[in-house]
Formats: structure tokens, sequence, C-alpha cells
């Protein structure tokens, strides 16, 4: 016979296995179906294989959800913390699901307050598992209007501790009152029946609550039929040992950058370099998204993407330039193509900035650099 202890780690070795077997063959499929909506195929064969892409996306979306809950279910899951950089791994969640989103018609954004540290202590991979159920089932159950993620942070009693407060905010279809107790069951879906309008396990929520007192913390939410719902999680995490919390102790702000760049590993790497020269950094994934963010805010400095969907670069920069704060505001233009043509097509486009990629950290330093000064020169 077999002792509980045994079989609790043949089922921890069949998870991991049965992980890397389903994973492998899926990620082959969803690769080459993107290697063939490179090649030339007619509007009919891309739409096949797009079906088909999307069909593969859903059934590793269901299997993870059903992994992910087998093994927190039983408790082989166990945090893995150090230090990370908090900004840019909210962010690269918020961007992974602008696609869907920009799919359904719905505005994806982030508020990040400034009192987030740069970096704090804590499981990181958790906390991106816990913000993309709780994003993507905003982006599923929203069919208009907007899904807004906000994040702010306060020191608590502990020494050295820090509570990050995050909200995930939609105008879906909402939630009755005589469901909200029920809605993180394993397996509970607000419909039943043939008619249902959302596929999916009802698995969702039930990991997201899991993974949220794995991370010492608690799931709440509130909703109201036909107007949206709430989801807020507060995270204990902790400053890296040589580092303070508050006002007194951050570096000083030297200017605010707006990137713009549909490549959410571009927007990463700009971020993390610009940040760690104590820009203020925001990043968006098309013009429709920088125009909003432009009007809503002020920014010392943009750097923007050509070849985006949607908005190119240049009628993008013609939009923001329309807006009276942004007259004067130097827009660097970022692209591949560095021929003289090119550059001077940029400056009659009215770009003061000029970027090739791949772009060097220390020319993208100096050239922000450079425009902030001018820039604040300038206001």
């Amino acid at each position: 016979m077999l002792q509980i202890d045994e079989l609790s780690v043949m089922k921890g070795q069949f998870l991991a296995n049965l992980n890397h077997e389903f994973r492998t063959p899926l990620s082959g499929i969803l690769g080459m179906a993107d290697l063939l909506l490179e090649t030339h195929l007619t509007e009919e064969q891309k739409e096949y294989v797009g079906a088909s892409r999307l069909c593969a996306e859903n059934l590793l979306e269901i299997f993870s959800a059903t992994l992910e809950f087998s093994a927190l279910c039983a408790n082989h899951i166990e945090l893995d913390e150090a230090e990370f950089p908090v900004r840019e791994t909210i962010e690269g969640v918020v961007s992974q699901f602008e696609p869907k989103a920009r799919e359904k018609g719905l505005r994806l954004r982030h508020n990040l307050d400034s009192s987030l540290p740069a970096a704090l202590v804590g499981d990181a991979m958790r906390i991106r598992q816990l913000l993309c159920h709780l994003i993507g089932n905003a982006v599923k159950f929203t069919e208009h209007g907007e899904v807004e993620l906000s994040a702010v942070a306060k020191a608590t009693g502990e020494t050295g501790g820090v509570l990050v407060s995050i909200q995930v905010r939609d105008t879906g279809i909402g939630i009755a009152g005589e469901q909200l107790d029920s809605i993180f069951e394993s397996f509970r879906q607000l419909e039943t029946g043939l008619a249902r309008n959302y596929s999916g396990l009802g698995l969702g929520l039930a990991v997201a609550q899991k993974l949220a007192v794995l991370l010492r913390s608690e799931l709440r939410v509130s909703s109201e039929v036909g107007r949206g719902s709430t989801f807020a999680v507060g995270l204990p995490l902790r400053l890296s040992p040589d580092a303070a919390f508050g006002p007194a102790n951050l570096k000083r702000v030297r200017g605010r950058i707006l990137v713009v760049d549909d490549n959410t590993m571009a927007q990463t790497i700009f971020g993390h370099l610009l940040r760690r020269s104590s820009y203020d950094v925001e990043c968006v994934g098309n013009g429709v998204a920088a125009i909003d963010q432009a009007s809503r805010s002020r920014f010392d400095v943009i750097l923007m993407d050509l070849q985006m969907p949607r908005m190119d670069g240049f009628q993008t920069a013609k939009h923001i330039r329309g807006l009276p704060a942004y007259v004067k505001t130097p827009i660097i233009a970022v692209t591949a193509n560095c021929s003289k043509d090119y550059r001077d097509l940029c400056r009659e486009q009215g770009m003061q900035g000029f970027l090739a990629k791949p772009v060097q950290p220390r020319e993208l330093v100096s050239t922000v650099e450079k425009f902030v000064e001018l820039s604040q020169a300038l206001s």
C-alpha cells in the first residue's frame, strides 16, 4: 500500500508531466498557426487558420485553469518570493489582454499610483496569474465600455511591509446579489443549460480566490447587474532590505514619458530602462490609447512607434499635435526603417527626434534626457 506522502508526490509528478506533455503540442499548434498566418493566404484560408488558432487558445486556457486548480487544491504550489519590478509586472499583464479587448471594442486601462515602489519582494509569477484571471474574467463578461486595473501602495505596521491594493473594475453584465457568495466556488457558472452565452468550466474565479489565499490575501467583489463588477485584493509584500518606503525616499522623477508601441516586449524594455533612470513612464499599445492618455495627462516626451495597427505613428502624432498642451511637446519616432528619406519624412510630420530599432539602452536614455530638458524649458 502506498502511503499518503507517496501518493502526494506521485500526484505532483503526474501534474508536472501532464503540464509538459499537454503544453508542448499545443504550443506547437499555436506557433505553426502563427507562421502560417505570415504566409500568402487567401482571406478564406486566413479565416480557417485564425479559427483553428482561437480554438487552440481556448483549449490551452481551459487546460491551464484546470491544472492550476488541481495543483492549488492539492497544496502542490508554494510561494517563490524574490525582488521584482512592480509596474512592469502589472503593465505586462494588462498588455497581454489588449488584443482581446480591442477585438470586443473595449477600452482596457491601467492606473498605477505614484506610491508604488519601483520593486518589491513577492512571488511575481503567482501575482501575474492572479491578475490574468481577474482581467481575463472582466474582458470576457464585458461587451461594452471598459475594464480598468488600478493599484496603490501603502506602508504597513511591519518593518519593510507594503500593502499593494489592486482593483479590477469592469462595465460588464454584473452579478446578482444572491450569486455573490457562490461565484468563487469551483465549476460554478452564472449561466447554466444549453443557452449559455459564455464558454468555460467556471474555474477562473475559483483559481483566483485560491491564488489570493496563497498570497496571504482575500479576493473581494462588489457588483450590480447591468452596471459591472469590481474585484479587489490587498497583497502584503515587502521592500527589499536596502530600500525604503515613502515620498522622502523616492528618487526625484526627472520627467514623464509616454511610450507608444504595439510590441509588448518593447514596452517592457523601454519602461524598465527609463524608470531605472528615474523617469515616470506610461506604456500604451496603439494610437487610440495614446491619444486618450495624452488628452488626460501631461507628458514631457512621447516615444512613437511608426508601424501600429488601427492608426500608425504619423496619424497618431498628428492627432496629438492637435491637443493644446502638445503643440511643442517633443515626439521621438521609433522605427526599424532608418533611411535618410524616412528620417526626413519624420521631421516633415513634426517629429523632433529619431531612434532606430533595435534601440541601444544608452542611446535611448541620452535621447530622452535631451528632449525632456528641451520640453521642460519650453513649458
